[in-house]
Formats: structure tokens, sequence, C-alpha cells
């Protein structure tokens, strides 16, 4: 979920739900940044998340899945060779 999609309604209904130490910690960021509250609450938001996300390696993931379909592969393979020749028999 991008924090840039919530809508006013959804940005209303975060702060009000925050406890006042949070508003008053939220506002005093807001104005050392010069900037509105909802964008700071925005931009905390996503930090958050992204503080939660693991990062994926991409590449190692691509490599295992393909080793994984490599082995697969041969298996099946081996299976058909070893039923054709049981079949003839």
């Amino acid at each position: 979920m991008d924090p840039n999609q919530l809508s006013p309604r959804e940005i209303d209904l975060a702060m009000q739900a925050l406890p006042p130490q949070a508003r008053i910690a939220l506002e005093a960021m807001a104005q050392m940044q010069n900037r509105p509250a909802e964008d700071v609450l925005r931009d905390q938001i996503r930090q958050y998340i992204a503080g939660r996300m693991p990062i994926v390696n991409i590449d190692a993931a691509m490599q295992a899945i393909q080793a994984t379909a490599h082995t697969a592969g041969y298996l099946i393979g081996r299976l058909r060779r070893l039923a054709r020749e049981t079949g003839s028999e």
C-alpha cells in the first residue's frame, strides 16, 4: 500500500486515532520541516512500512528457481527414459 494513495478521509481517520503525544510530535515535525502534518504522517507511514518489509534478493531467487526447474526437468527426463525402457522389455 502506497501512503500517497490514501484518501483525505483515511488520513483524517489516522490523525484522529493518534494519541495526543503523537499528534504533538507530528505537529512539531511538520513545523520543523515546514510541511503539512498530513504529508509528514504519510512519510512516517511509508518509513514504517519500508522498515517492516524484508529486502528480497531477486537475483538469488531467480537462480534458485532456475536450479530447481533444471533439477525437476532432469528428473522428469530420467523418469520418462526409465518408463520407456521398462515398457519395452
